[in-house]
């Protein structure tokens, strides 16, 4: 009767040893944030927004803004480690390491720089035109399973595992709540970098539909099934 529960576990531990760059990646999401918290207790909303946040003036906000969350609202670091380990994971696994870091590194910066050039496209200037966050970093991952997977399934008539299709399904109602952000942005209602969302999406879609399809079909091998 334990044999089931033991098997499970050990898949389940077998399979986090088998993406370490997104256990990394998820370790630095909460590294960063701490830095932030730290940071925003001690030194203040200034020098937080120096080191954290992207402006359109170069500054070290940059490097971090990527990988950064909002250090008032725990829930957002959560949501995007979460996230990340699950889709993110199987990037890892399909794309391999390399590529699935530059994936995010790609994904991060041009996100951000979408963001941060949409508020000057408004007249928007100084602090109040940064932003911050690892939203697209996330988005583009999750938006790379799921066109990934259904190509597979387009081309095999099968799916990579048992359980992609529950992956497919979570993973297109993450992109389509970002899609549908464009609504609150035409609307002018918009609190939070909806440009930056979609982008993250667009990087997801252009990289899952450029991909080799026997690269695709080639994810399916056993060993990187997921």
């Amino acid at each position: 009767m334990d044999e089931a529960p033991a098997s499970t576990l050990s898949r389940g531990l077998a399979w986090l040893r088998s993406v370490p760059a997104t256990l990394s990646l998820c370790g630095l999401f909460v590294l960063v944030f701490a830095a932030e918290w730290y940071v925003w207790d001690r030194f203040g909303y200034r020098t937080f927004v120096a080191l954290f946040v992207a402006t359109p003036d170069p500054s070290p906000g940059w490097l971090l803004a990527p990988l950064a969350h909002l250090p008032t609202d725990p829930r957002h670091v959560v949501s995007s480690v979460v996230q990340l380990l699950l889709f993110g994971g199987v990037v890892e696994r399909r794309l391999g390491r390399r590529r699935f870091l530059a994936l995010a590194a790609v994904s991060g910066l041009v996100t951000t720089g979408a963001q941060v050039a949409w508020y000057v496209s408004l007249g928007v200037s100084g602090r109040v035109a940064g932003t911050l966050g690892a939203s697209g970093i996330v988005l583009a991952m999750t938006t790379l399973v799921v066109v990934d997977s259904v190509r597979y399934r387009v081309a095999t008539g099968g799916w990579h595992g048992e359980l992609t299709w529950l992956w497919v399904f979570f993973g297109g109602v993450i992109a389509g709540q970002a899609v549908f952000g464009l609504v609150a942005l035409a609307a002018g209602t918009a609190e939070v970098g909806v440009v930056g969302h979609l982008t993250g999406v667009a990087i997801g879609l252009g990289v899952g539909l450029v991909r080799p399809t026997g690269a695709v079909l080639f994810s399916g091998d056993a060993r990187y099934r997921s």
